[in-house]
């Protein structure tokens, strides 16, 4: 079992740390205040070596297309795996806020639609046959909106044409060579010596009006390129100007630190003074958990093209509390995303959100039932983040608890028309990168959720006060879901500057293929009503493999939305596109689709 296999994982943690002291000079550092429950937190500082930076032109450069095989069909491991399907009503979160089975959409609300990037073998590159999920990365400008799936980028304009020279592989986006033995001779020939790119972001910054992007790199781990050498990367690159069409300065970070662990599920922050980025590492065969990571880089040298910065920060982030025994072993941070922020609000502090997915270290639950719990999360705060570059002191960091949210589960699988509890709504992490607006920084998830009837994914969101966090009211929170099987993931927030908060969200059940909306809370309290209809499903998702020769299909992994900085809200979401089934399915029965739209709210 996957709880099991997490237990594993904590009880070796501290043999795999403890190795580290004979090759870094790193001390604990205990980096949190204690609040009245006890919880504590501690790291270690480490930085992330800079191997290179260069100026790419991306548009033009389509890069190679594929071999005919495929032999890794999902997406780099998590940390968690999802729990069984159950209709044990004690086994969700139990709602307040359900809402009735969709019809349609309820709004007439105008919104810019239009579709983005699809399943193929040439979205997918390294594979023959295409991947998934497709993941999704979105940055949009009021002139441009730039998208990411799997292996492939393209700029579209605002009203959706695509522009010329797009869309590029995500190799020749970031400038990535072919990768290499020691000897110079090609490796990994089966896919054409493609260097293994994968888990897209995008950001646009309102402020400095620049686009930003993010991928990692991995060779030699999880079974993938085993004749190469080993590697573990980020690129992270932003364009020259506020035309995404022009040049790119790239920026190549080694994750690993020297250790045999690869780099995870790409997250990517900014705010005025440094871009952001964190990784869940794992042993190069994914059967351990070492500790995850953070680090920040200097991000006006970064827009100027420039070097002689270091990307300090810090792993094996951890919470200490009065749950936590040698029966539980201890609570280790993974998904650290940090976060956008838009309008400078939080001044100099950036601000990393963070699950308490088990153990709890205050109850010591695993989060798998409402009885198993888990509630909370952590702020990370990073401070000083570039000082260090000018002769200043380190960065700092410090955890705080944030108690008053409401209880969170681990979900069962979605049901879609083909079959039942078939399609993954992945973990207790937060997916799509949390936004800061007007002090308060905004995030959700997905949950289990005992809607009156039984347990279906249904989604949580939080709304902190940076500047109070931790105190009492600092946080409000609540629960989205649907009545009967209907079941909702993947969601990605943005607010406007009055207040309000737009959720994208994917929705499906036994009657409803996966499809993507939105809705909107206006003001304070729940969300609430049906939402709106970005884009209807066409048909079940993968209907011949989902639920029989693969028993829960992967889905999503990270939804997207983004704020164009003159009123724009744009969401990036996912539906199942259509399916013409024997002689003539997609690639190895892969038919998922994106869509993009935008609304103004205030």
């Amino acid at each position: 079992m996957e709880l099991r296999r997490r237990v594993a994982a904590l009880a070796s943690a501290g043999a795999v740390v403890g190795s580290l002291a004979t090759g870094f000079a790193f001390a604990s550092v205990a980096v949190a205040k204690s609040s009245e429950s006890g919880v504590t937190f501690s790291s270690q500082p480490g930085v992330a070596t800079l191997l290179a930076h260069y100026t790419v032109s991306p548009a033009g450069h389509r890069g190679s297309d594929i071999s005919d095989e495929e032999s890794r069909t999902v997406a780099l491991a998590p940390k968690h795996g999802g729990k069984d399907a159950t209709t044990d009503l004690s086994a969700g979160a139990t709602s307040d806020n359900t809402m009735p089975e969709p019809q349609g959409s309820e709004s007439e609300l105008q919104v810019a639609s239009f579709i983005g990037q699809q399943a193929s073998a040439t979205t997918c590159s390294y594979f023959g046959k295409g991947c998934n999920p497709p993941d999704m990365a979105l940055a949009a400008s009021p002139e441009f909106v730039l998208q990411g799936v799997n292996t492939q980028y393209e700029v579209l304009d605002t009203s959706g044409n695509v522009q010329p020279g797009w869309p590029v592989g995500i190799q020749a986006f970031f400038g990535v060579p072919n990768v290499t033995k020691a000897d110079g001779t090609p490796c990994d020939v089966a896919h054409m010596s493609q260097p293994f790119i994968s888990d897209p972001r995008a950001l646009y910054d309102p402020i400095d009006r620049r686009f930003w992007a993010a991928a990692l790199q991995l060779e030699n781990g999880l079974g993938i390129a085993t004749d190469c050498p080993f590697k573990a990367v980020y690129f992270v690159s932003v364009s020259q100007t506020s035309d995404p069409n022009g040049s790119w300065n790239v920026y190549e970070f080694e994750m690993s630190m020297g250790q045999p662990f690869i780099a995870d599920y790409t997250q990517l922050g900014i705010n005025r003074d440094a871009v952001y980025f964190s990784a869940n590492m794992f042993t190069t065969d994914g059967t351990r958990f070492p500790y995850g990571e953070l680090f920040e880089a200097n991000k006006a040298k970064m827009e100027g093209g420039e070097g002689g910065f270091t990307a300090d920060g810090f792993f094996n982030l951890r919470a200490n509390g009065p749950g936590l025994t040698s029966k539980t072993g201890p609570f280790l941070a993974d998904t650290m995303n940090p976060a956008l922020n838009i309008d400078g609000s939080a001044g100099g502090t950036e601000v990393f959100v963070d699950l308490l997915d088990g153990p709890d270290p205050v109850s010591g639950h695993f989060c798998s039932s409402a009885a198993d719990s888990c509630k909370g999360l952590i702020l990370w705060k990073m401070t000083n983040p570039v000082g260090h570059d000018h002769g200043g002191s380190a960065p700092v960091l410090t955890g705080t608890y944030v108690s008053n949210i409401k209880p969170y589960v681990f979900s069962p699988p979605a049901d879609q028309p083909s079959c039942n509890h078939c399609v993954d709504v992945l973990d207790l992490r937060v997916t799509a990168t949390p936004v800061v607006r007007n002090g308060n920084v905004y995030a959700a998830w997905e949950t289990a959720i005992n809607n009156g009837t039984q347990i279906v994914p249904g989604i949580e969101w939080a709304q902190v006060h940076i500047a109070n966090a931790g105190n009492e009211n600092s946080a409000e929170s609540g629960y989205y879901n649907f009545s009967g099987d209907t079941a909702v993931s993947f969601p990605a927030l943005m607010p406007d500057g009055k207040g309000n908060l737009v959720m994208l969200f994917d929705l499906m059940s036994h009657t409803v293929f996966p499809q993507t909306r939105f809705v909107i809370r206006e003001g304070d309290g729940q969300f609430t009503g049906q939402g709106v209809l970005l884009k209807a499903g066409e048909s079940s998702y993968r209907p011949e493999l989902c639920g029989g020769l693969i028993p829960v299909c992967r889905w999503g992994d990270y939804s997207a939305s983004s704020f164009d900085g003159e009123g724009g809200i744009w969401l990036a979401g996912e539906y199942a596109n259509h399916y013409d089934g024997i002689p003539n399915p997609p690639a190895f029965g892969r038919n998922w689709g994106t869509w993009i739209g935008a609304i103004s709210v205030g």
